[in-house]
């Protein structure tokens, strides 16, 4: 029987069936015998041999196998302990193929989905596993370049409205390719400018209606973004004069004009309104005024407040806190803020009172943030002799860039070109997170956090200040708003919200919301608001 067992095993060697031979030696008891260790070494030998030769035709999964076999009949002799470790080193390098291979498909899917189809072919990795996406890739960008062809004949044809609807119905990837963007940038220069004209003749209805479809496919526009805002200011200042708040409606349309000046019928309107908040004004103060209940004699404060309280609580509402005690203080400070006068020095003393720099507010995890009361700063070089609110160091133009508060609202604007969000321009309506560029290395991130604040942010980036432990400025209009989050600032170890805020005699401190007195801020001395200290310094940026 032994002998029929190993005749069978020999036959199954001879014949290349190693892996029936390694079966059969398995299952023979007597293979310890003398005849079946020879059987052994001489499977061991052919095992190894098979392994070497899957190994040199890339077959890391058919060389595991044989080596697995090998090891297990013969143990870790150097030979097969060889074998398994150049296996190892193939499938190392295998798997790291895999991974590589497999970035770079997702690379390119990413690619493609972001209307890059060039990229992501190149990126493709070739082989029939991947060939699905490739040609997916092709029949997308078959697609992006005959929309493109579709607009540019929408757009030779005047018909912006069928050129806008194809946009629309693309998917975003093909709406991002190249071929689309370019039309859909040349399709928008003309529909900004009947925007325009629209607005200018009084056609606000359907200059409204190409704004609305123009947004569609054109979400981050700048332009179009400034556009918005002028129709939206319009409607508000038609609330405004459904409400009889004459002067605030004619505010409304002041922004506007500063945004599109020279408007005539903006001028007409202005006049109108300003001639009914007077005569509204002149009804009140008279007898009627003095009933009972009666509201006082300009009548736009109260609503004004209204407005801003309404913003302020549904700012505080969207952060988790309960707006009452904030709300309730912020308009108290509004109505009591004072504008500080340059030469005044925060402080009690009248000796103190004499301009010697700017202010700096040197906060504990935050640094040294720099207060701009003026409604009008300005930026410029250092290298040059004028003087700047902001001076950079950088190379820059001759002409300042100024920074304007207006209402809400902040423009940038200067008589040389600017960019913003690195497209250039002389005059922008600033939206939170937009980035000024000034000169060769200069950047300002523009926020405006807190919507209930008409305060705003400069962070400073690149080219700095010559105090270069200032990396932002404050442009204080009413407050400033110090909290774990949703404030202008944020500082870690800040149990509850503090609002630092111009008060008659400088500036003053205290803890947001009801309760809690506030305290003068002096300067060189600091003030200690649970575990964050405040100290109000005075310097000279150059």
């Amino acid at each position: 029987m032994l002998h029929l067992q190993l005749k069978r095993i020999q036959t199954a060697i001879t014949a290349g069936r190693l892996d029936e031979a390694f079966e059969l030696l398995m299952d023979t008891p007597q293979r310890e015998h003398r005849e079946g260790q020879r059987a052994t070494d001489v499977l061991i030998q052919k095992l190894v041999a098979r392994a070497h030769q899957h190994l040199d035709q890339q077959r890391s999964g058919d060389a595991r196998s044989d080596a697995d076999k090998a090891q297990r009949l013969a143990g870790r002799t150097d030979e097969v302990a060889n074998l398994v470790q150049r296996v190892a080193q193939m499938e190392s390098e295998q798997r790291s193929r895999d991974a590589a291979e497999q970035a770079s498909a997702q690379a390119a899917k990413i690619q493609a989905q972001l209307g890059h189809f060039t990229l992501g072919q190149n990126l493709l990795p070739t082989g029939p596993s991947h060939s699905r996406l490739a040609a997916e890739i092709e029949r997308k960008r078959a697609l992006a370049a005959a929309a493109a062809d579709r607009i540019e004949q929408a757009i030779a044809s005047g018909d912006w409205s069928a050129g806008i609807a194809i946009v629309k119905s693309l998917d975003p990837e093909l709406q991002h390719h190249r071929l689309v963007v370019m039309k859909i940038n040349a399709m928008l220069e003309p529909i900004r400018a009947q925007i325009i004209a629209d607005l200018e003749s009084g056609r606000l209805d359907r200059g409204n209606d190409w704004l609305v479809m123009a947004v569609a496919v054109a979400p981050t526009d700048a332009r179009l973004t400034e556009l918005r805002s002028c129709f939206s200011r319009c409607a508000r200042a038609c609330e405004f004069v459904d409400q009889a708040n004459y002067v605030e409606a004619e505010r409304e349309l002041a922004l506007v004009d500063q945004i599109v000046p020279g408007t005539r019928w903006i001028a007409e309107t202005r006049t109108t309104l300003a001639e009914l908040a007077r005569q509204s004004a002149g009804v009140r103060s008279g007898p009627l005024g003095l009933l009972d209940g009666a509201p006082p004699a300009t009548p736009s404060t109260e609503k004004v407040s209204d407005t801003f309280l309404g913003n302020a609580v549904k700012h505080f509402l969207a952060v988790g806190r309960e707006p009452s005690g904030v709300v309730a203080e912020m308009k108290n400070r509004r109505a009591r803020a004072l504008p500080l006068k340059p030469q005044e020095t925060p402080g009690k003393n009248a000796s103190q009172r004499c301009f010697l720099g700017v202010w700096v507010l040197r906060v504990d995890g935050l640094g040294a943030v720099l207060l701009l009361d003026a409604d009008r700063i300005s930026v410029g070089s250092s290298s040059r002799s004028q003087r700047y609110d902001l001076p950079l160091q950088t190379e820059g133009p001759s002409a300042a860039l100024f920074i304007r508060r207006a209402g809400d609202d902040y423009f940038a604007e200067s008589e040389a070109e600017f960019g913003v969000n690195d497209q250039p321009t002389k005059r922008r309506l600033l939206a939170n997170g937009d980035s000024i560029g000034f000169g060769r290395r200069g950047r300002l991130k523009f926020r405006k956090p807190v919507p209930a604040s008409g305060s705003a942010v400069l962070q400073l980036s690149g080219a700095g200040l010559a105090k270069r432990e200032i990396r932002c400025a404050a442009l204080m209009a009413d407050s400033l708003l110090f909290s774990p989050r949703g404030g202008h600032f944020s500082i870690s170890g800040c149990e509850r919200p503090i609002v630092v805020f111009r008060a008659a005699d400088g500036y003053a401190i205290k803890y947001a919301g009801s309760g809690g007195d506030a305290r003068q801020l002096e300067a060189d001395r600091s003030v200690l608001l649970g575990e964050t200290r405040f100290t109000l310094n005075q310097i000279k940026l150059s």
